[in-house]
Formats: structure tokens, C-alpha cells, sequence
């Protein structure tokens, strides 16, 4: 499934831009009907200068771009920031153009008066320090209607570059949340029926991005999920097990986590797992849960959307996955066991 898209290289003033088959960027006025739906513009990858010098920055991280765009669609227009300390003008370049990619062409505000008011935003003078001092921060970002622009940002992208898996892994996994957050009001509270729960949105695209890379022939899908529960693998620690035992009265749909600081064993970890349960054992097709039944959101909402393609009401479905992942290891491995699985 992955592209052959042939990149084409448009060298811009102390970094480079690499689009997919454009000349530009496509800058259009965006509506909130508009958000659901497909872009015909190719998303964009902006390199600092002395990053990618032989290639493989990008080459890598298209590999998962590409396979997550011929999954879910071509939604955008989409902007990935692959950044480094090692030249501020060419950081400044880029900030500059950054702040060209959301200007609203029928705002009452000049261009340039956009662009230095983006500039001045505390959030973002923070962000060009983090990148010119070397920090790795970022992550995926977007801008509000009506012009609407998604962005992966990574601040110190050495060490993508020195990791292809993880930089594909990185780039699958950040696409899935741009499909997300294109069917359901991202504005709204994570509880709210109009947006997504952070277990569904953190959990399912951990699951979409492992499957993906087992795919590309990357990772052994199976042994990922279990070393979710027995040592966290690349999220974090500690696993699924020890934090279950000592947390027994965890819930997936509580969105406190983030606060308290155990967002990734619940939302990234657990949610993973619940989406496994959806698909391995509830028998529901993939791609009616990590696709199709996001088209729904915006229309009925995420509960009833829920409860139209997962063949089970979300309250129902919390309770019965709660009592399943506290089993043990080998008890809930058999769900991967079972035919066409």
C-alpha cells in the first residue's frame, strides 16, 4: 500500500521543501463543512538546513506518511516540521513560512500583519527557542477554522534521523490523529459526545501505527502488544501490568490522566488494547474501527457512532474491557489466536 509518489525538491531560501507532485502549497479558505473532507493539496515537509543530507530523513519518514495517506485519505493541507539547532536563519526561514501557511486570505487583516502577529505568539517565540537550543518538544498541531492547517513539528529531529523505525513509526502515528481530528469538533471537551476520548484517539492510533509497521515488515505486531503490558515498549513506563496492579480502580474514559501524569498507560496503552478488543475479539472489521466509523461522528456523535459500527453501547463496551485486560498475560494474548486474526 505504500506510494509511489515521486518526491519533487523545491529549494526555498536556508532549508529545503519537499511537496508531493506540486509546485506549491495550495492556500484556500477553509469553512467547518469543509473540515470532514479530503484536500487536494500534498502535504509538505519542511527540513532545517544541515538535516537530511543524504536523504534518509525524509525517505523515512515518507514511508509512513505515505502508507497512512493511502489508508485514510489525504486530508490537509498538512505542513511536518523536521527541525534542528544548527542554523538560525534557516529556523527563522521557516517560521516565516509557517506563518505564510495560515493566513486567511479574506480576513480584514493585512498578510504581513498575520505573519508578524503569528511571530509574536509567546507559544511560538517559546517553540524557535526549544529548536534553536536543541530540545526535542513538539508534536501534532492545527490551526482553527476558517483557515485550517495540520502540523507535525519535531523540534530536534537528530534523532529521527538516526532512527528510521521510529521516525516512520512517528509519522503513521501522527497522520492518524490528522484523519481523527478531521471527523469530530476538536475544539470541544474530550468528554463531550461531539469529540473524540483520548483512549480512542491515543489508544486506536497506537494500535493503527503498530499494525502499520508490522506491515511494512518493521516490528512483530504480536510481541509489541505484549511488551505494552509487560514493559511499556516505546511509550513509556510502566507497562499495562504493574500499572493496573497498582491502580486497580483506573478508567479508560477518564480524562484526568493527562493531569496526573498516567495518560500514557491508560490512553496510549490501554486504548491500544481496547482497540485490539474491538478487532480481534468483538470481530469488528479494522477498518470500521481505525476509519470508518469516525465518518459518523460529526453527524450523530461519537456514542451513537459508536454504538452503529461496534455492535455495542461505549458504557457497555468500558465495563466488559475492563474486566477482560486484568486477566492475565496469557489469557488475553488468545484474542490474536483466533482465525483471520
Amino acid at each position: 500500500m505504500q506510494s509511489t509518489t515521486a518526491l519533487i525538491l523545491i529549494t526555498v531560501i536556508g532549508y529545503t521543501t519537499v511537496v508531493a507532485n506540486e509546485s506549491q502549497v495550495e492556500r484556500h479558505q477553509e469553512t467547518f463543512s469543509s473540515l470532514h473532507s479530503q484536500t487536494e493539496a500534498n502535504p509538505v515537509l519542511h527540513v532545517a538546513k544541515g538535516l537530511n543530507e543524504d536523504g534518509t530523513l525524509v525517505k523515512y519518514y515518507r514511508r509512513g506518511l505515505d502508507y497512512a495517506i493511502n489508508y485514510f485519505g489525504n486530508y490537509g493541507p498538512y505542513h511536518v516540521y523536521l527541525l534542528g539547532p544548527g542554523d538560525k536563519k534557516s529556523i527563522l526561514n521557516i517560521y516565516r513560512e509557517r506563518a505564510k501557511s495560515r493566513i486567511n486570505p479574506n480576513s480584514t487583516i493585512l498578510p504581513n500583519q498575520q505573519i508578524k502577529e503569528y511571530l509574536r505568539r509567546p507559544n511560538v517565540i517559546n517553540e524557535i527557542q526549544a529548536v534553536l537550543e536543541g530540545k526535542a518538544e513538539g508534536g501534532l498541531t492545527w490551526s482553527k477554522p476558517p483557515r485550517r492547517v495540520y502540523e507535525d513539528v519535531t523540534t530536534n529531529s537528530i534523532g529521527r534521523q538516526n532512527d528510521p523505525v521510529e521516525n516512520t513509526w512517528g509519522a503513521l502515528h501522527e497522520y492518524h490523529h490528522v484523519f481523527q481530528i478531521a471527523h469530530c469538533d476538536s475544539y470541544a471537551d474530550r468528554d463531550s459526545d461531539r469529540n473524540l476520548s483520548s483512549w480512542m484517539s491515543e489508544g486506536m492510533a497506537t494500535y493503527s501505527s503498530a499494525v502499520f509497521m508490522e506491515r511494512l515488515g518493521l516490528i512483530d505486531f504480536k510481541k509489541y502488544m505484549l511488551d505494552l503490558r509487560d514493559n511499556g515498549s516505546n511509550i513509556g513506563r510502566p507497562g499495562i501490568n504493574e500499572f493496573i496492579a497498582g491502580k486497580d480502580d483506573w478508567r479508560l474514559d477518564d480524562e484526568s490522566y493527562w493531569e496526573s501524569g498516567e495518560a500514557p498507560q491508560v490512553y496510549y496503552m490501554l486504548g491500544a488494547w481496547a482497540t485490539a478488543y474491538l478487532i480481534h475479539e468483538n470481530g469488528i472489521e479494522e477498518t470500521t474501527v481505525l476509519k470508518d466509523w469516525y465518518f459518523d461522528v460529526p453527524r450523530i456523535g461519537k456514542a451513537a457512532a459508536f454504538k452503529k459500527h461496534m455492535k455495542i453501547p461505549l458504557d457497555e463496551f468500558l465495563v466488559i474491557f475492563g474486566n477482560y485486560i486484568r486477566q492475565p498475560n496469557e489469557m488475553v494474548m488468545k484474542i490474536f489466536q483466533k482465525p483471520n486474526n
